[in-house]
């Protein structure tokens, strides 16, 4: 054999090795991810030897993302109802705070408690407890400040639609994006479920001005809680301006100061119109409840050009002189010294209100 027939054998057996080489690489490279997949396939099996949901759909979640794959399963079957002893195993503080509370009265077909109890407003609970609970588990409502209002207030509209609660849509606080939820807190306690001891400490929270008005020295007793903001307004909407719980102003001053209805045979025409034409219902710096000072409350309408408001008085010694230059400075000052009646009067000659 000569010399290139040896150099063209070498070659194919140069060539044969190399090729074995590489197939036994790629042989073991194959046998090392498939024993990888089986690893990861073990990791994924849970403890009962079965997959969970996440890795039968080929796909795996974080701890985080967990609550929402539970949630949110295609293939999970419909919630069903458990009943609120259930919910009282992890939630006992808020169990018995509903215990304690109307929505609870079973006897009341209006209530939840004669329904499906703490179910008929978070939802049915069967695939949270299945979910082994937890936030976001199951798809309950959980009422977070981050769901849209009018999701969370379409619970409670399902049964509060009557009475109070009558004129919601559209109400001042509905316009406002207010929800329910912001002023009652169903598991709270205090009285109507509020969400603060009382109603002014509840209403003053946003209505800044008027308890800047309720601290002055002439005040309806609201302070005092002999009054609630709930005696002249309605929260949950009215057909009338300020959420005035009655047709008028007047109408609602009038189921206290019922003297000062009349009818009358001579009537004061702001009087008439309107209380707040004079007064400020929540509270002022001059007494009773008036917008200003007499007389210049009265001056605000009536001229002085034929009746002084500088009042003139005759001192003991004789001559004329104005009242600001007697001693009691403050005497005759006030137009209601005179028109006592201002309100209106029944006498034949009160036209100017002075019987």
């Amino acid at each position: 054999m000569n010399s290139a027939s040896k150099l063209r054998q070498n070659g194919w057996m140069q060539a044969f090795y190399l090729g074995a080489l590489c197939c036994a690489i790629a042989s073991l490279g194959a046998t090392s991810s498939a024993s990888s997949r089986h690893l990861s396939t073990a990791r994924m099996v849970d403890a009962n030897g079965e997959p969970s949901p996440a890795e039968q759909n080929g796909t795996s979640q974080s701890p985080e993302s967990k609550s929402t794959v539970l949630s949110t399963q295609p293939n999970s079957p419909a919630a069903t109802y458990v009943g609120a002893e259930a919910c009282s195993q992890c939630h006992y503080d808020k169990f018995v705070s509903y215990q304690n509370q109307p929505h609870s009265m079973s006897s009341d077909p209006r209530t939840p408690g004669s329904h499906e109890g703490c179910e008929s407003c978070h939802g049915a609970a069967s695939n949270h407890v299945g979910g082994g609970g937890g936030r976001g588990v199951g798809g309950l409502m959980n009422f977070a400040k981050t769901l849209p209002t009018e999701t969370k207030n379409a619970v409670c509209l399902q049964c509060h639609t009557r009475g109070y609660v009558a004129f919601w849509h559209g109400s001042k606080h509905d316009e406002a994006k207010l929800a329910c939820v912001d002023c009652h807190q169903i598991h709270g306690g205090n009285n109507k479920l509020l969400a603060s001891p009382s109603q002014q400490q509840l209403c003053t929270r946003c209505h800044q001005q008027i308890r800047a008005s309720l601290l002055k020295s002439s005040h309806h007793p609201l302070r005092e809680e002999k009054m609630f903001c709930t005696n002249c307004h309605n929260p949950h909407g009215t057909q009338t301006e300020k959420l005035i719980a009655a047709n008028s102003v007047n109408d609602k001053c009038y189921e206290c100061h019922a003297e000062k209805r009349g009818p009358f045979i001579w009537d004061h025409p702001p009087v008439r119109e309107s209380c707040l034409n004079c007064h400020d219902p929540h509270g002022s710096a001059n007494e009773p409840l008036l917008v200003m000072k007499k007389p210049l409350l009265c001056q605000r309408c009536h001229s002085d050009a034929f009746h002084p408001g500088q009042l003139l008085a005759i001192p003991a010694g004789g001559g004329k002189t104005t009242v600001y230059q007697q001693p009691p400075m403050l005497q005759y000052r006030a137009c209601t010294n005179c028109h006592v009646m201002i309100h209106g009067s029944n006498h034949p000659s009160g036209k100017f209100f002075h019987r």
